[in-house]
């Protein structure tokens, strides 16, 4: 695999593998992912990646999907981001690599809290082939915005990441995307966090990108 075709996944491991090592080997890396970064803005993404992944006073638990006959005492990760959602007040940050038709009442949801006057700021992978982003679209304005990472010379890149951070203060980060399967068909593991300091690097690594147009709002 070339460096430029490189996962997010591959790529988020060689920043770990930074944190470890004391290192900035995976800045160029980052560059090479994506080359309308600076070297500065490069270096900056590493150090917010890094710096979420060692942060002291953080309050985390385990949010897991699980086939329905397997009874589980963890976080459910359908609750979790239902309560996310809907307790929000200020503020939504969440990403979609794929949005189904079973999110629907979560999408009215997010509408009515952004008519409410709560940002949201919607993240979305290859938007022209989903069509489950209509209706959002149809409501985007002041309090509801809406980002695409679109396609990329690559084909197999893409906006990877399943997050969800509210009120600048509560994140979850997991491999569920945002369909049934997701929610409660497959077998996934996140985690939710309760901290300040993640929610704000989840918030600025995002910005970062959006400043740099490899996301372009709608």
């Amino acid at each position: 695999m070339s460096t430029g075709s490189m996962s997010l996944d591959i790529l988020l491991d060689q920043i770990m593998e930074d944190a470890v090592a004391l290192s900035q080997d995976a800045v160029k890396d980052i560059r090479k992912r994506y080359p309308s970064l600076s070297e500065k803005e490069a270096m900056e993404i590493h150090s917010l990646i890094i710096g979420a992944s060692k942060s002291d006073g953080v309050d985390a638990s385990l949010v897991v999907t699980a086939p329905p006959s397997f009874a589980i005492k963890e976080k459910s990760t359908k609750v979790v981001v239902q309560e996310l959602l809907e307790s929000a007040k200020s503020s939504i940050l969440i990403t979609g690599y794929s949005l189904s038709d079973y999110f629907g009442d979560l999408v009215d949801c997010i509408i009515r809290k952004s008519q409410q006057g709560v940002l949201v700021k919607f993240y979305v992978n290859h938007i022209e082939d989903q069509k489950g982003f209509d209706k959002l679209c149809r409501h985007k304005g002041r309090f509801l915005k809406i980002y695409n990472y679109p396609k990329q010379a690559d084909n197999m890149a893409a906006l990877h990441a399943k997050v969800i951070s509210v009120d600048g203060r509560e994140t979850i980060i997991t491999s569920a995307n945002l369909s049934y399967h997701g929610q409660e068909g497959n077998i996934e593991l996140g985690t939710h966090i309760i901290s300040s300091d993640i929610a704000k690097q989840v918030d600025e690594v995002f910005t970062r990108l959006l400043f740099k147009k490899i996301f372009i709002e709608i």
